[in-house]
């Protein structure tokens, strides 16, 4: 990537430079290229972040005016930078399926393109993936989205109690029931995790809704008949009743 390339660049001038100048060894000089490189190289992820933070504030703004189509092409205007800074363009990837998911089945296809090439730490991303799969009937993939989601996702309880749903749904209360433990053992204070899991111990349905707009945003179950609080992090994409259905 070109910051971390520049970065590396100024650190072996300055080792050089210095290394000349002074008549020392290469090595002694070694400590103050690294130093001159980092701090390049930090100056620069700051600049690409600032202008990243400016594109997803235009994308808010569209989605919140419901102008999906616009709201995508704003966040493919940050792929410019994906040369700039490792994991830029998984995540705009990550973004836009999810765009496209919460517009209903419809968008399936399209979304499950860039969710394919989204980053892995964008767990709502991944769960979104998995819950095309699982709509889809193709529960080996699911599994595997899943597992592999939560694994670079240690600390997220949703990704746990997502898992876990989906087995339930497919008659495996024993794995489902493991997955909550395993989510346990990571976020042990984590009451969502327990709630479920005890509901599962006594043969009981989970309770998703203790997840809150976490789990609205999986369209997994139908809402209330009462106006839900719009997601925050979704900027009312779920407002109208038929992207649920």
């Amino acid at each position: 990537m070109i910051n971390l390339a520049a970065g590396l660049g100024l650190a072996l001038v300055v080792t050089l430079l210095f290394s000349m100048s002074l008549g020392v060894v290469l090595w002694a000089s070694i400590p103050l290229g690294l130093v001159a490189g980092i701090i390049l190289f930090i100056f620069l992820a700051r600049k690409v972040q600032v202008e990243l933070e400016a594109i997803m504030g235009r994308m808010q703004r569209d989605l919140q005016e419901q102008k999906f189509d616009r709201a995508v092409e704003t966040l493919k205007s940050g792929l410019a930078l994906k040369n700039r800074q490792f994991f830029i363009a998984g995540q705009i990837h990550s973004q836009i399926g999810s765009i496209y998911y919460v517009q209903g089945q419809k968008k399936y296809d399209i979304a499950l393109e860039h969710l394919k090439q989204g980053f892995i730490k964008h767990y709502v991303g991944q769960g979104m993936m998995a819950c095309i799969y699982y709509k889809r009937k193709d529960y080996d993939t699911m599994k595997e989205v899943m597992e592999s989601g939560i694994k670079a996702n240690k600390k997220e309880a949703v990704m746990y109690g997502l898992y876990a749903w989906l087995l339930y749904q497919l008659k495996d209360k024993e794995k489902a029931i493991t997955v909550l433990q395993d989510g346990l053992k990571k976020l042990p204070k984590d009451e969502r995790l327990q709630t479920n899991l005890t509901q599962l111990q006594n043969n009981k349905k989970m309770k998703m809704k203790v997840f809150g707009e976490m789990w609205t945003q999986f369209m997994l179950e139908r809402p209330p008949r009462v106006q839900q609080e719009v997601p925050k992090h979704m900027q009312r994409q779920m407002r109208r009743r038929q992207m649920f259905r």
